[in-house]
């Protein structure tokens, strides 16, 4: 169940790619379609619990959890946004992959334990395969703006590593929080900070909703990417370690790949070849021992069945 979910987290990752450019160049403003995304994912989420009477309350009113929804869906998204107005998407692709160091690196410092030099190098490995897959999408001039984009990006990673780490320890103070719930209230504050921050810098008209083209590309990353896919990561989060879901970062622009090459007749290069062996391997080195692990638990229900 582990080793699927995470599968299928990458896989749905990969399409938001897709989605959110589809949506962006058919008129939506980038930061309020995200705002309305999470904002949106959250307003639901909590809602089935509070239909299954659950207590939603006292979790909503958590400053720990407000803080994760401004680090993990504000600060991540925001700084992206802005970012890949001023780089190309190739280059963001391969600085927000920076996610998985950040998170490993906080970990080790907060648990004061010694850096694994074989997790550290997989990971590196696995970055190597983003920019091989990124590469042919490098192409531009070195300027001052370029250079703060990319500081922003790695910033907005910075947070995200923060956040994965205050995640999982809310995950494990509070186990009978369940996951799917702790991702609804960091979705919904993370989108109503967006939605504020858009209003200021974007000014957006809502009269943009009203095209099915703007419309269905909300409605796939509100339903599949935030509620199925960012769902799927707090619970893998919950059962895992921060390190193991986010690796994601790695896989999905190689789905998005593929995708853009079958979808959008997106060109596909030699080296992104050798990029997706890269990504791939890297991947496997990174979670080698936890997914060793979760293969002799499987191994192990299954003879006592």
């Amino acid at each position: 169940m582990i080793i699927f979910n995470y599968i299928l987290i990458c896989i749905i990752f990969g399409t938001t790619f897709l989605t959110i450019k589809i949506g962006i160049d058919a008129g939506a403003p980038p930061l309020f379609s995200a705002g309305i995304r999470f904002f949106l994912a959250g307003v639901l989420v909590m809602s089935y619990f509070v239909l299954k009477r659950r207590k939603v309350l006292p979790s909503l009113l958590s400053k720990r959890l407000i803080f994760v929804g401004f680090c993990n869906t504000f600060m991540t998204f925001s700084t992206l946004y802005w970012a890949e107005q001023h780089i190309t998407s190739g280059l963001a692709s391969v600085l927000s992959a920076t996610g998985p160091m950040m998170i490993l690196l906080f970990q080790v410092r907060k648990d004061k334990t010694k850096l694994k030099k074989e997790q550290f190098i997989a990971l590196f490995i696995a970055l190597s395969g983003v920019v091989c897959i990124s590469m042919p999408g490098f192409e531009q001039h070195l300027t001052m703006i370029w250079v703060i984009a990319c500081l922003v990006i790695l910033g907005g990673e910075l947070f995200y590593g923060i956040g994965a780490i205050s995640s999982k320890e809310i995950l494990l103070d509070k186990p009978e929080l369940s996951p799917f719930l702790v991702n609804g209230i960091q979705m919904f504050y993370g989108g109503f900070f967006l939605l504020i921050f858009s209003c200021l810098v974007e000014h957006p008209n809502l009269a943009v909703l009203t095209t099915w083209s703007v419309q269905w590309p909300i409605l796939y990353l509100i339903f599949i990417g935030s509620i199925g896919g960012h769902g799927l990561y707090y619970w893998l989060l919950s059962k895992t370690n921060p390190v193991f879901p986010s690796t994601w970062l790695y896989v999905s622009p190689l789905i998005a790949v593929v995708v853009g090459y079958f979808v959008l007749n997106e060109p596909v290069k030699p080296v992104m070849g050798i990029g997706a062996f890269l990504i791939l391997s890297g991947v496997f080195m990174a979670n080698r021992s936890t997914l060793e692990v979760y293969w002799r638990q499987g191994k192990l229900l299954k003879k006592e069945v």
